[in-house]
């Protein structure tokens, strides 16, 4: 059984607390654990319960409550003597004591173990006064143990004892000898322009607040640093941490760079890794500048310093070169001289840490060439002329799981670095959290990051913090490019283009543009392709974050107009229209957006998206219970559904709205709707159905005008008609079809009509005429770049082959149909293209890639219900195998195939619908 105290007071049988009943028996329990092993009075139970103000009945109470209290530890398998009465009170004796294993650890000198034992401010959430003093006693001790720690780790050289220490400096200003260690653990990094300038602030802060001068250990530490002369060849680098992961082709280009004597400049996001990049070249490079190399940190970007000025940097500089401070010139120009003169001839290495801006770092460089120059800055900085330029950006996600798994002691975790987005300070913040924390598991630890908005707050730790780093790229920003920030955090895709961006700003292309390039040089975007931009995931919740009150309700609405409005190219911004789609609140829009695009994602083939749009806009329109809107909407939910040969879905979304259109009087939308309905009767092989269907729908249609649906029906009866054998109607139709969709100016439904009629040209064995109307629709469709028109037209271009004998003309058409086909997902003609292709080699005597082609043309069909390829393929395969000498097989397909084509009254080769 564990007793704990620092932290919330608890007690733990096998991991599972044991409450106390209540918040008296709390505070007793934190009294007799503070007196473990001892008497403890019931007069001093009965102040820290009750503070001075006990009722009359305490002393009963009290012993009432810490009998009651043994009874649950007893009852917990405690032992019979873990809380005895004894004398003016009771003694508590813990197995397992927290208090205890943290000062066995500090005694050993085990400070970090001994550190992680707490687990929160000492007696947490005990409110009582008398136990206040033990709890600062508890704190005191655990500052001072810390401070022991850091003090050893500083002497050796080990962990990140500088942002600790800082952090601790910044919550205890006026404990002097943590500022004092601050001060250590800077000089011995090189860094003691940034000792001196702490010292300097706590002597400021010890004179306003207590009146008083530094004490004479820390006035001695202050003045070592004043005259201490550093020796020739010395190293000022920071530790170069061993699991240093990736980046080898960087390496290697920085590497060769600074031995030849070309400066290196790093930029990068917030926690992408630069200083230690810089600094494990640095390390690689040191034997090639053997009089030294040297080190400033410009705090271009750090938490509570402001960046440090060029004249603080060069003294710096000068110190580690063996200039005291006493003997270094005032002004920034003739600092900067001796500096230059200082490294004239020698073999030096400087490494410029985290710049802010490019009149930081001028007045710095060297004028020697034989002085190698890293620098490294989250803005891209031109002022290093003839500089190596090396942008660092996430690591791959192998190397990330590397990282993470390097830095939290074996353990992997794929899931926790796509998290992290792949940015190595997140992975190492995670990975320390998990070290910190022996009992989670990474599955603990990615569910904890697995919440959007909360990731950032989970990745902080030991004085690193991502959501700091990136607040102050952001602090950086002017005006203009902040609110540029906040707004394109309102975009819900993963990248953007620049009229997408301008609409959020409510400006014009060419300022956005330039917005976005100055966001883009500060790595706060990225830039997948030419023109378009992005976040990281993790910066993409910090500019959500940061959005102010009242300004993204604006952007959201102009945004939606300019998706709603178009002008841009589909293909493109489908995944952003899928993503804006998906916002509550803005219905009217919704419908618009997936109306417009729906035509333009059906021609390119992209059918997850046209469905997701689909159903995204029926139900805004039936949120907004618009009839208009909600027909539409389900006529493009049918076109998706169709498209991907979810023919069941499509027909139940063709029944609503037929059943919509009928009840609002919309005749117009009726005959579109009656249309799709006959289609559908024909793609299940009822062709009679299909073909009354299609005569409604033509009655329909010349009663309001529909044009448009006019065409598309005489082109899909003439394939009913032909799937009949009736080849001379089937031949008026088509011809009809291509009348109306020439006069109405409808170029891909012309080119369309054009294929059917040459197919219908060949079943009557007009060859010559097919032969040159099928070529005139492909021609047409590869020069207008129509890919779902190029590939119908091939299907019956092959199919005129075929009549004429032509097999090797056939194969190669109908296989690019099918190269097409797979690339646009469009399983209805593919199923109808891989029948030509069976048939093509069949012709051409090779039963092995016939039965191939055949099986892909029957699993297609059968999984979309596509009932006419389906029987086509089952006999095709019949024949194929009996080719093969499969008897079996083929007269099992053989006979299901002759069935099914009699069922559905199959006269010819089967075909596709519009």
């Amino acid at each position: 059984m564990e007793f704990r105290v620092l932290g919330p007071v608890s007690v733990l049988d096998g991991g599972r607390p044991i409450a106390p009943s209540g918040p008296r028996q709390e505070r007793i329990l934190a009294a007799l654990l503070l007196g473990a092993g001892r008497v403890v009075p019931v007069s001093r139970l009965v102040d820290v319960v009750w503070d001075g103000e006990p009722p009359a009945t305490a002393v009963r109470q009290v012993r009432n409550l810490t009998t009651a209290l043994r009874r649950t530890l007893v009852a917990a398998g405690a032992g019979e003597d873990v809380l005895t009465a004894e004398g003016p009170g009771f003694t508590l004796r813990p197995g397992v004591f927290d208090l205890d294993v943290f000062e066995e650890h500090a005694a050993r000198g085990e400070f970090r173990e001994a550190l992680a034992c707490w687990r929160g401010p000492a007696l947490a959430g005990v409110d009582s006064a008398a136990l206040r003093p033990d709890a600062e006693r508890l704190a005191e001790r655990r500052l001072a143990v810390l401070e022991q720690c850091l003090a050893a780790e500083v002497d050796r050289g080990e962990g990140d004892a500088i942002a600790e220490l800082t952090a601790l400096v910044a919550e205890h200003p006026l404990r002097e000898g943590l500022v004092g260690l601050l001060m250590r653990a800077l000089h011995r990094a090189g860094r003691q322009a940034d000792a001196i300038d702490v010292y300097q602030r706590a002597k400021r802060r010890l004179a306003g607040e207590l009146g008083i001068t530094p004490g004479a250990a820390l006035r001695g530490r202050y003045q070592e640093l004043l005259h201490e002369e550093p020796a020739p060849g010395r190293c000022f680098l920071p530790y170069d941490v061993p699991d240093f992961t990736g980046r080898a082709a960087e390496l290697d280009r920085a590497l060769e760079a600074v031995r030849t004597g070309r400066p290196v400049v790093v930029d990068g996001m917030a926690g992408v890794g630069k200083t230690a990049f810089a600094v494990r070249v640095a390390h690689r490079a040191a034997a090639d500048f053997p009089d030294g190399q040297l080190f400033v940190d410009l705090h271009g970007h750090t938490p509570g310093r402001d960046p440090l000025p060029p004249g603080t940097a060069l003294a710096a500089l000068l110190l580690q070169t063996g200039v005291p401070a006493s003997r270094q010139p005032d002004g920034l120009d003739e600092r900067a001289a001796l500096w230059r003169s200082r490294v004239a001839g020698r073999r030096l290495l400087v490494v410029l840490d985290n710049a802010g801006s490019p009149e930081q770092v001028l007045p710095l460089l060297p004028g020697d060439r034989g002085v190698g120059l890293l620098v490294t800055g989250r803005r891209r900085l031109a002022a290093v002329d003839g500089a190596l330029t090396l942008g660092l950006d996430v690591l791959p996600p192998s190397e990330a799981e590397a990282l993470f798994t390097a830095a939290a002691g074996g353990r992997s975790g794929a899931a926790v670095a796509k998290l992290c987005g792949y940015l190595p300070l997140a992975l190492r913040i995670a990975a320390a959290r998990l070290q910190a924390r022996p009992l989670w598991t990474v599955d603990d630890l990615v569910t904890r990051l697995g919440t959007e908005r909360r990731r950032l707050g989970e990745l902080r730790a030991g004085g690193r913090d991502v959501a700091a780093a990136f607040a102050l790229s952001y602090r950086d920003l002017g005006p203009a490019q902040r609110r540029m920030f906040r707004l394109l955090g309102c975009h819900p895709g993963g990248d953007f283009a620049v009229a997408a961006a301008a609409a959020l700003y409510g400006t014009d292309g060419a300022e956005a543009e330039q917005l976005l390039e100055d966001l883009l040089d500060a790595h706060l975007l990225r830039q997948p392709a030419p023109g378009r931009y992005g976040f990281h995931d993790l910066i993409a919740e910090h500019a959500r974050a940061a959005a102010e009150p009242g300004e993204t309700d604006a952007a959201l609405e102009r945004l939606f107009v300019h998706y709603r409005d178009g002008g841009y190219s589909f293909a493109a911004e489908r995944a952003n229209l899928v993503a804006i789609t998906a916002l509550d609140g803005h219905d009217e829009h919704v419908w618009r957006i997936t109306d417009r695009a729906v035509a333009a994602l059906r021609e390119q083939g992209h059918r997850d998206e046209l469905t997701a749009l689909a159903v995204a806009g029926v139900r805004a329109a039936d949120r907004l219970g618009d009839p208009h809107a909600r027909q539409l909407s389900l006529a493009n939910l049918t076109t998706a559904h169709w498209e991907s040969g979810r023919l069941a879905e499509a027909a139940e979304a063709t029944a609503d709205r037929l059943r919509l259109v009928r009840a609002t009087g919309d005749r117009a939308a009726e005959a579109a709707a009656v249309a799709r309905t006959a289609a559908l009767h024909a793609m299940r092989g009822r062709y009679p159905e299909a073909v009354r269907g299609y005569r409604e729908a033509l009655v329909l249609a010349g009663e309001t005008g529909s044009h448009a649906v006019a065409g598309l029906v005489w082109g899909n009866l003439s394939n009913a008609q032909e799937a009949l054998g009736r080849y001379e109607d089937a031949l008026t139709s088509a011809a009809r079809a291509r009348a109306i969709r020439e006069e109405l100016g409808d170029a891909d439904g012309a080119l369309l009509a054009t294929a059917q009629l040459g197919l219908i040209l060949a079943r009557l064995g007009r060859l010559a005429e097919a032969h040159a109307e099928v070529t005139k629709a492909v021609r047409q469709a590869v020069d207008a770049q129509y890919a779902f028109g190029e590939a119908w037209s091939r299907i019956d271009a092959a199919e005129v082959s075929l009549a004429a004998g032509r097999p090797e003309e056939a194969h190669a058409q109908a296989e690019r149909a099918c190269a097409i086909l797979a690339r646009l997902n469009h399983p209805l003609l593919l199923a109808m293209a891989a029948t030509s292709l069976g048939a093509a080699c069949t012709a051409l005597g090779d039963p092995v890639a016939a039965s191939a082609a055949y099986d892909v043309a029957l699993t297609t069909a059968r999984r979309i219900g596509y009932r006419a390829p389906e029987a086509q393929a089952l006999v095709g395969l019949g024949a194929a195998y009996a080719a093969l000498g499969r008897d079996a097989e083929a007269g099992r397909y053989l006979r299901a195939g002759r069935v099914l084509q009699e069922e559905i009254g199959l006269a010819a080769r089967p075909v596709r619908l519009g």
